[in-house]
């Protein structure tokens, strides 16, 4: 997944050629990488080519998107919880 994503980050939004390649733990917003238009683009993509939802609560929370490590672990830990929900 986090190839996936670095991969997708890397190619749509890093104008800078001397951040590439991007590390798992390159701080995207500190960068200017993404911003707020860039994270919903981000939030599609993974939605679409994931299925996985993005609540409202996650896109408040700018530590979820500090990098490509930062947003696999939301994603894991979203899917962490619905697994525990549907055996719970």
């Amino acid at each position: 997944m986090e190839s996936l994503i670095d991969d997708y980050i890397s190619r749509e939004f890093v104008q800078d050629p001397a951040l590439l390649l991007l590390g798992n733990d390159t701080s995207l917003p500190e960068t200017g990488i993404l911003d707020s238009l860039s994270l919903l683009r981000v939030v599609a993509f993974l939605e679409g080519r994931l299925g996985i939802t993005a609540g409202e609560e996650d896109l408040l929370l700018p530590q979820n998107f500090a990098g490509v490590n930062a947003i696999c672990a939301c994603l894991h830990a979203r899917e962490l919880g619905r697994q525990e929900v549907a055996h719970g």
